[in-house]
């Protein structure tokens, strides 16, 4: 056998050097590299979450997972994976991924309400008071469901706080 490729074979990669670099130091995203649009990821988003609320989670986080690594500083992408965690009680992974969110975009409603579910969830009350409080400061509305959530949330944190002053 021969180390000699074929005829017409190239030994250089199809990708040029630079582009490459690009992509190692995450000056370009995998899915620009790739020839994916906003819209085809988003596209795919559309699809996992669906898939989510359906109850397959798996196949939701494959595709979340796979999103993340397309598209790195997508916060979307990461506060969708963090909700997917949450599904599925992966607690300490879903507060990871709120907090990549909440890095590429701070005033992202379903992150900040996420990370302070996770938060209470952690016994770590103020935290979740702040970032729950955020939430709503952003969304006051309540047009997301995150924002609904953290909501009730915070009067049954009210209501239990007013139960223990009285019962004192």
């Amino acid at each position: 056998m021969s180390d000699t490729p074929p005829a017409g074979e190239n030994k250089k990669p199809a990708v040029p050097e630079p582009v490459a670099e690009a992509v190692i130091r995450g000056e370009i995203s995998l899915a620009r590299f790739v020839g994916a649009s906003n819209e085809d990821l988003y596209r795919w988003a559309n699809i996992a979450h669906q898939l989510l609320q359906a109850g397959s989670t798996q196949q939701a986080l494959t595709i979340f997972q796979g999103l993340v690594v397309a598209s790195p500083m997508d916060a979307v992408f990461h506060a969708q994976l963090a909700a997917t965690y949450m599904t599925l009680e992966r607690f300490d992974e879903a507060f990871d991924e709120f907090n990549e969110a909440l890095k590429y975009n701070r005033s992202h409603v379903d992150a900040l309400a996420g990370r302070g579910e996770v938060y209470l969830r952690r016994g770590q009350v103020p935290e979740a008071l702040a970032d729950l409080s955020a939430a709503i400061q952003k969304d006051p509305t309540l047009k997301r469901a995150a924002t609904q959530r953290a909501h009730g949330t915070l009067l049954a944190l009210k209501q239990q706080a007013e139960q223990a002053n009285k019962a004192k």
